[in-house]
């Protein structure tokens, strides 16, 4: 039974670990706005794949003569649910308003539950209440990943411009003096390990070091270079990389009475993962979807400024394709025919998360519709392939950067 007003108190939000396809079904209950006695019934058929959602939504109003169906988009975030319709699919007119709904996954009385607010541009706000009775739950066996620290061992090898041979390179860094640095040489030299000190910036992700001198040595009388250098991190599949350029001084004389030909470093440290079991909510019934065009959410992007400069042109062979484009269910443009010529369109989010959809009206003579599209902040240049066809609508969620 559907209730105008909720107690949300009366039941307990938690983060509940989902798979693939934990959200996909049929959720209904009720929508109201603030202030009003009235209560919509509303129902959402989601289909999940990973963390993006698509699908249809529907709202009846109270008195049951007046219906309307939508198109929405949508991710997940940790136990929150960003949902955005973004077409008014039925009937033409009158319009209804395209809610955005920033939802929590919970429970009551042992039904999953979505709950939470939602808006709209020149609508009255309001709250959202919908369950889903399709739900078992099992556990399954995950592999989680650890978060990263730059501490720990990093291997790799360094190059000097003055030798054709190379260096097997690893630095332990550690909290304290207990940093060190270890090196092999492939020719002459044997190996050593050198005291160093380093300082990292989380911000930038830059890592500098400085080698303060050797501590162990095979060869006693191989001279040394002493190193000093600026690493940047970046990620790749399975492993961090510090990448970066180095100079340095003969062991016994300085930059000035004996430098070293300088050279370059590569270090890698594999991305780390655990083993964990988790309470999965499982749809028990497969959804099937009845939405003419799922919109699918495929790339998530962050941005400094809510003021945007949107730029769409063809980054490849211009063959004819015509495109209309939306941002949060507003019409940015309509039925473009794409060239290499880029058009600009000036905006301003007004959501903390914002979907951005590339809706293919022809799909030229080289199908999918594929088009580019750079998000412009005014710090950064975002630049994005969005691909659609006639049965699926490409989408970038654009998130304001926030600082907790």
């Amino acid at each position: 039974m559907l209730h105008r007003s909720f107690s949300f108190a009366y039941f307990f939000l938690f983060t509940v670990g989902l798979n693939a396809q934990g959200l996909t079904g049929l959720w209904e209950g009720s929508l109201y706005q603030e202030g009003k006695t009235d209560t919509f019934y509303y129902r959402l058929q989601l289909e999940q794949e990973g963390d993006d959602l698509s699908g249809n939504s529907f709202s009846r109003s109270p008195d049951g003569q007046s219906t309307a169906e939508f198109s929405f988009t949508g991710v997940v975030d940790d136990d929150k649910v960003v949902i955005q319709e973004i077409i008014q699919m039925a009937p033409e007119a009158p319009k209804w308003c395209l809610k955005y709904m920033l939802l929590r996954i919970g429970t009551n009385n042992g039904k999953v539950v979505l709950e939470g607010d939602w808006k709209a541009d020149g609508c009255t706000p309001g709250k959202v209440y919908l369950e889903n009775g399709d739900f078992t739950t099992k556990e399954i066996t995950i592999e989680e990943e650890i978060p990263f620290s730059i501490l720990g061992k990093w291997t790799g090898h360094l190059s000097q411009s003055d030798r054709e041979y190379g260096f097997y390179y690893e630095i332990n860094l550690q909290e304290g003096d207990e940093s060190e640095s270890y090196i092999v040489s492939e020719g002459n030299g044997g190996s050593a390990y050198h005291e160093l000190d380093w300082e990292y910036d989380e911000i930038t992700g830059n890592l500098d070091l400085e080698e303060a001198m050797v501590k162990i040595k095979t060869d006693d009388k191989w001279k040394w270079c002493i190193k000093s250098g600026s690493l940047s991190l970046r990620r790749e599949p399975h492993t961090y990389v510090l990448e970066g350029e180095w100079k340095g001084f003969i062991e016994g004389f300085n930059f000035t009475t004996g430098s070293c030909a300088p050279g370059k470093f590569y270090l890698e440290k594999p991305i780390e993962t655990r083993t964990i079991t988790k309470a999965v909510q499982e749809a028990r019934k497969p959804y099937e979807s009845k939405n003419e065009r799922k919109i699918k959410v495929q790339r998530i992007l962050e941005v400094q400024s809510p003021k945007l400069k949107i730029k769409t042109w063809d980054n490849g062979t211009v063959d004819g394709d015509i495109v209309t484009l939306f941002l949060n269910g507003n019409l940015l443009f309509e039925k473009y025919r794409v060239a290499k010529t880029k058009y600009t369109k000036l905006v301003t989010l007004k959501e903390e998360n914002n979907f951005l959809i590339l809706h293919a009206e022809s799909l030229g003579d080289i199908p999918p519709n594929t088009v580019a599209v750079s998000i412009d902040d005014g710090v950064k240049e975002q630049v994005i392939i969005l691909s659609s066809n006639l049965e699926e609508s490409g989408a970038v969620m654009i998130k304001q950067f926030k600082v907790n």
